[in-house]
Order: C-alpha cells, then sequence, then structure tokens
C-alpha cells in the first residue's frame, strides 16, 4: 500500500528519483576517465542518497499525509502499532529506493563506459541489505519527532543532505572536518557503505569486511530499539492529549 500511495503521488519523483540520478550523472562526468574507487563512490552515492531520500521523506509524511487525509485518529485506533505502520512505510520506499542504483548502474556502464564488476557479490549483496535495513531504521528515529510537529517538510528538507554527506556516501570521510568524524561514525550507514565498497574491490571477504557488518547491524537494532521507546511515550502523549489532528 505504501509502495502504491507513492506511485500515486508523482511530485516525489523529483527529489527522490530525478535528483539523484542528476547528483550521480554529474559526478559520472566529471570522474568518467577515472576507474576504481572513484567511479564506485559516484554511483554508490547516487544511490544511498535515492534510499535516504525515500526514507527520511517516508518517515516525515507518514503521519503528516494521515492528518490531510483526516484518518490520524484510525491510525491510532488500529490493533497495529505506529511503529509498525511507519516501519512498513519506512523499508518500501527504502527499497523503492534501489531502483535509483540499479538506473545509475546501467548508465555508468552503458552511457560512460566505465568499467565497474564487484569483486565478490555475496558480500556486496549482503552489505546492501543490512545498509537499506539501516537506513530504514534511521529514519524512524526522526519519525518519532515528525509525529509531534507539523514542519515535517522542513525537517526532513533540512536532513536530506547533511546525513547523506557526514555518511560518506559521495567520497570518503577522511575528507571531512575532524569534528565531523564522531558524528559520522554514529550512522549505521556509514557503515554499511564501508562494506559496500570493501564488497566490490576485495574478492575475499576479510575481517575488515565482517566488522562493518557487526557494526551496521548492532547499530540499526539500537536504532529499531531507540525508536520503539520514543513511539511509546509519542503515542501515550497522543492518545492523552488527543490533539494529534490539531498538531
Amino acid at each position: 500500500m505504501a509502495m502504491l500511495l507513492w506511485f500515486a503521488d508523482p511530485q516525489w519523483v523529483i527529489p527522490n528519483v530525478i535528483a539523484p540520478f542528476v547528483f550521480t550523472v554529474v559526478a559520472l562526468t566529471l570522474f568518467k576517465t577515472v576507474t576504481g574507487p572513484f567511479a564506485l563512490y559516484a554511483i554508490l552515492g547516487g544511490g544511498m542518497m535515492g534510499m535516504w531520500g525515500n526514507t527520511l521523506y517516508a518517515s516525515g509524511f507518514a503521519i503528516e499525509a494521515e492528518k490531510w487525509w483526516g484518518t490520524i485518529e484510525h491510525i491510532f485506533a488500529t490493533p497495529s502499532s505506529l511503529l509498525h505502520i511507519i516501519g512498513g512505510r519506512s523499508v518500501s520506499n527504502a527499497l523503492l529506493g534501489l531502483t535509483n542504483m540499479v538506473v545509475i548502474l546501467l548508465i555508468a556502464v552503458i552511457g560512460f563506459q566505465i568499467p565497474l564488476g564487484v569483486a565478490n557479490p555475496f558480500g556486496f549483496g549482503i552489505a546492501l541489505v543490512l545498509t537499506l535495513l539501516s537506513i530504514s531504521a534511521l529514519g524512524l528515529i526522526f519519525a518519532s519527532a515528525f509525529v509531534l510537529t507539523r514542519q515535517s517538510s522542513v525537517l526532513t528538507n533540512g536532513l536530506e543532505f547533511p546525513i547523506y554527506v557526514v555518511s560518506g556516501s559521495m567520497f570518503p570521510i577522511a575528507l571531512l572536518p575532524f569534528w565531523t568524524h564522531p558524528f559520522a561514525l554514529s550512522l549505521a550507514p556509514t557503515w554499511g557503505i564501508e562494506a559496500l565498497r570493501y564488497a566490490s574491490s576485495h574478492s575475499e571477504l576479510a575481517i575488515t569486511f565482517w566488522s562493518n557488518i557487526a557494526v551496521v547491524t548492532a547499530m540499526s537494532i539500537a536504532y529499531v530499539l531507540i525508536a520503539s521507546l520514543l513511539f511509546k511515550k509519542v503515542e501515550i502523549r497522543a492518545r492523552m492529549q488527543g490533539t494529534m489532528a490539531l498538531v
């Protein structure tokens, strides 16, 4: 249902499909004569931008849309928890963001003739799934705050690019100011992206890869637990005040 609603509202095509595509094409144009890590950063960066943009907008507008439609009261009256409802939308929209990566790969190989190869497809697949789930889990934490405000659109626009840059999607976090590194390392997608790049360039999955996988898995679980606690508090407050439709 979340996917059908996404396709029925074409305005999200611009920030979630067209924007990542444009940014990636610009990056590929700048580095069209370069192979290896630089080309990989451009491609994975565009795909990550699509997944994060979809997840953030899904989390931010999951409750906002219910307010617009006049169905917010029904959401709180259903047996399903608020976490499950918004979580399903976040995961489904992050999955839709994967289409960006597929299209970008085709453009890089066919349009720009950039030779790309995944050294370890099995490891790449594991890292990709866990990175997608980590992005969805991070979106859930932000969604708990979005429930209580009418300014979700402002928050989503403000959070999209900082997370995208700090997580090292397009370039290594080593190029960022040192004071941003602790924040970057606190983001689960940062570790997932590193695992993706390692699996892309190494045929043997060494301890470095599995360490990144362990960290992104542990942090994703922690995100979900934190989001669960936040949603319970938000739901209790909403039921006590009865003003969700007016917020």
